[in-house]
């Protein structure tokens, strides 16, 4: 099925998110955003040719690959022009690697439940857990991946992904699991694993707001508590009442949090930024804070690799040249 990864060059990523903040869980707003790729140094290249792919499992990694990148949409149009094998056109990067997964089987011992005693109709009278002969398969899955640039040959990208599935087997009522499903699975997971490495990728996650009122005064902590029912309902009316109290001079590391996810929600990444660095100063301690710097700081990253790229595909105009008088 096609990934399609919606969001445009800026801020319309917050009124996408707005119009679908109705439809949030209770307690909680809304985030939908850009989250960039793994790899640095990757936002320029625009094509990418799959290149040979050596080892036993090389080829079928290649067009695992092949389909996850040519899949991923942005904007309504492909992230990356992926062209497969010879073609006139040259590609600005180009994909390389190897894949081989290995099997083996030995014998081993596991304790099993079985049957140690039986009545003179053969039904099981007595069951323990004992040690028993089994047989161990091993599978274990490398690959290496690098991307290198056309223009010059310099590899931008690296990496080795790695994989193993043990499963151990005793008795006639066992079996092992399909070793080519198994392998196949870890085919689908490291392509999945380039795919992640090398293109952004679109979140939307309910994000809980927090609640704690420790600290306010009666009428603060009596108001704030609405605006947070309130998020069941109507996020943007949550949203005004804590600008409100905020306005009214109450300052808590939940209001400040919470002015955060909405200036989040809206695609306003600097002032949630500025919100989620206030509320950390009030208690740093508060593992929601810290992730939350992180997402926006992941999404600032992605904004600014669009905007690498997209730079990359505009044209340079020429300097114009003065007529003589």
């Amino acid at each position: 099925m096609k990934q399609v990864l919606s969001i445009s060059k800026v801020a319309s990523v917050g009124l996408v998110a707005l119009s679908l903040a109705t439809t949030a869980q209770a307690e909680t707003l809304q985030i939908e955003g850009l989250y960039p790729a793994r790899a640095p140094n990757i936002a320029p290249i625009k094509s990418i040719s799959i290149d040979r792919f050596g080892g036993s499992d090389g080829t079928a990694l290649a067009f695992e690959i092949e389909d996850k990148l040519s899949d991923i949409e942005i904007d309504g149009a492909p992230y990356f022009k992926v062209i497969a094998g010879r073609s006139a056109v040259e590609p600005e990067g180009t994909l390389s690697g190897t894949a081989t997964a290995g099997i083996e089987e030995y014998p081993t011992t596991a304790y099993r439940d079985r049957c140690v005693e039986r009545n003179e109709k053969g039904k099981c009278e007595k069951r323990k857990s004992i040690e028993v002969s089994c047989l161990k398969r091993v599978i274990e899955f490398q690959a290496q991946i690098r991307l290198s640039r056309f223009s010059d040959g310099q590899t931008i990208y690296s990496d080795r992904k790695s994989n193993g599935n043990e499963q151990t087997v005793c008795g006639r009522k066992e079996s092992f699991f399909s070793s080519e499903g198994v392998i196949l699975g870890m085919i689908k997971s490291a392509a999945h694993a380039v795919r992640r490495d090398l293109a952004p990728i679109e979140r939307r996650q309910n994000i809980r707001v927090l609640e704690g009122r420790k600290g306010m005064d009666k009428a603060t902590a009596k108001f704030f508590r609405a605006a947070v029912k309130m998020t069941k309902t109507d996020e943007q009316e949550a949203c005004r009442m804590w600008d409100e109290v905020a306005t009214n001079g109450a300052a808590h590391v939940s209001i400040a949090f919470n002015r955060g996810l909405c200036a989040e929600q809206a695609g306003a990444l600097d002032m949630a930024l500025a919100f989620y660095t206030e509320a950390g100063q009030m208690s740093g301690k508060k593992g929601e804070i810290r992730q939350a710097v992180r997402r926006v700081e992941d999404r600032q990253q992605a904004l600014n690799d669009m905007d690498i790229r997209y730079a990359a595909s505009e044209p340079v105009e020429a300097p114009a040249i003065a007529e003589a008088n």
